[in-house]
């Protein structure tokens, strides 16, 4: 597991100095939290998506559960970094999230698929604070330490 964090880390600290898509700027009267650790909440064609979010720093992970239409409940473990009010987020399958804090409880910014192709999507905090008793179990060796 290891390996391919460090292969998610080099891979974000590739692409963070890139812009943030069109319609994700961040509100220049707002400010963004401090940390966006809380339950994160999105419709995604339909499917309610839950996303468990913790930050050390700026390191972010998180567990997403995706509810669909039909009853089934879907599970992906994410990594990322917050660097001042962008958020990038990454699936081990290569699914991955780009966007701004809107304000303190609402990010927007695009969800594009590995392969495939890209959407916008937007979020809303519905719970501050770690969300799983104790936390959430982060990977051995993530976040790196110094």
């Amino acid at each position: 597991m290891k390996p391919l964090f460090l292969a998610f880390l080099l891979f974000l600290a590739a692409v963070v100095p890139a812009g943030v898509p069109a319609g994700a700027q961040a509100s220049p009267k707002t400010t963004a939290p401090a940390d966006v650790t809380g339950l994160w909440v999105a419709d995604f064609f339909g499917n309610r998506v839950e996303c468990h979010l913790e930050q050390r720093g700026q390191f972010l992970y998180g567990v997403a559960y995706v509810l669909t239409r039909t009853g089934e409940r879907n599970t992906y473990h994410i990594a990322g970094l917050v660097l001042d009010n962008t958020i990038r987020a990454m699936h081990g399958g290569g699914n991955t999230f780009v966007g701004a804090v809107q304000d303190e409880n609402v990010v927007a910014g695009t969800f594009a698929f590995k392969d495939g192709p890209s959407f916008a999507m937007q979020a809303e905090r519905t719970m501050r604070g770690k969300t799983a008793p104790g936390g959430l179990e982060w990977p051995a060796g993530y976040p790196p330490t110094p």
